[in-house]
């Protein structure tokens, strides 16, 4: 995933000013992954000149300037669901997880301090679904983008622990 696909899914969903977009991006896209913020300035620029992104402008409090609301546009909608069709890159998703090749290799071996891992994983991995479920407490005031990615992240942790059950 790029960072620009990254920007145009999210301004898929609504326009967003500059700094709004950086927030959501930082709070629901990073959970999954990783954006570089100092980035998201020269990609709006150069997603618009590129004719996928347009803005308006809104208005701020007196003495502050104007700031540019971005939406997407209808070749930045067509870019999207070209790229929603295309098959990720060879290597793009890598499912590392370092526990599965211990417990892997491990069966060679009858490793007491196995099961203690498995056990250790499953705690980290309830620690953190409990915090995204505590941030989605009044998921109703999220951001649809910030909530379908909790929801989403929640899911996955689900899987992982039913995966060491």
């Amino acid at each position: 995933m790029s960072l620009r696909h990254a920007i145009l899914g999210v301004l898929e969903f609504q326009p967003l000013h500059g700094y709004a977009l950086k927030c959501v991006l930082e709070e629901g896209i990073s959970q999954v992954w990783p954006v570089n913020l100092a980035a998201i300035d020269p990609s709006l620029r150069e997603l618009e000149q590129e004719g996928l992104l347009t803005h308006g402008t809104e208005a701020t409090r007196s003495g502050r300037p104007d700031r540019k609301v971005y939406s997407i546009s209808d070749r930045g909608r067509a870019e999207m669901a070209h790229w929603r069709r295309l098959a990720p890159d060879s290597g793009e998703y890598q499912m590392k997880n370092p526990l599965m090749l211990k417990l892997l290799f491990a069966k060679r071996e009858n490793l007491p301090e196995v099961r203690q891992w498995v056990e250790d994983a499953l705690a980290d991995c309830a620690v953190v679904r409990r915090a995204v479920e505590a941030s989605l407490a009044d998921a109703d005031s999220l951001p649809f983008f910030v909530r379908f990615l909790r929801e989403t992240g929640r899911d996955h942790l689900d899987v992982q622990i039913r995966q060491f059950t």
